[in-house]
This record gives structure tokens, sequence and C-alpha cells, in this order.
């Protein structure tokens, strides 16, 4: 069974990029999402959650820490690794939110592929 690769980034090109990227993975699927509402909306309906979720920080409506913040309130995501992407350097502010990983962007797909692995395996 393959594993889902929730990505929340509202730049459709990049979007699209990573999911090509991602794609290149072992029984891996993913299903993206353009904002952080969407995100939020879509991690309540579906069961089970997804493997890993990749998230821009600087969304519309609901920002990728508010996300992050909200994910790691609900119990059936706790466990869920939350990689987070940002142009604006801010790691340590992404890891105090909760997430598991920070890449600051532009980043190469080839890292963006090797952390997720990484978190895949773990």
């Amino acid at each position: 069974m393959a594993r889902t690769i929730l990505i929340v980034e509202d730049d459709r090109a990049l979007a699209g990029t990573l999911e090509i990227g991602l794609l290149a993975l072992d029984d891996v699927d993913t299903v993206t999402v353009f904002d952080g509402r969407e995100a939020m909306e879509y991690l309540e309906v579906n069961t089970p959650a997804p493997a890993i979720v990749l998230t821009d920080l600087d969304l519309p409506r609901v920002d990728g820490y508010q996300l992050i913040t909200w994910m790691r309130t609900r119990p059936e995501l706790l466990r869920v690794p939350v990689v987070a992407m940002s142009a604006r350097n801010d790691p340590a502010g992404a890891l105090k939110a909760g997430a598991n990983e920070f890449l600051a962007k532009p980043f190469a797909l080839a890292v963006v592929r090797a952390r997720v692995q990484e978190l895949l395996n773990e």
C-alpha cells in the first residue's frame, strides 16, 4: 500500500515540481492542497493520516506555523512528521511550532527527496 505525502504549497508550479519529484520514490502517492485551511480540512476527514506533511510556512488563510501547531494538538497527527519549507530562513520558528525538519527555499529537489525518504524509513 502506498504511503501518502500531503503537500501544502500555494505556489502551484513548485507544488507540481514537488509532486513529480516525490512520486519518484517507491510506494508513494501525493495529495496537494494550496493553503493551510485546505490542509486542515483534508487531515480532519482522511484516514489514515498521511505518512508525511510537507508544508510551506507562508500560506494564505492559515499559515504553515498555524497548521503545524494545530496538528500537534491532534492525537491522531502527533506522530506525523512535518517538513516545513520557506524562503524566510526561520528554522527555529518552524521547529518551535512542531516541525521535524526545515528546508530553506530555494532547495534542490534531490534534498527534499532524500529528507522525505529518511523520514519514511524511520
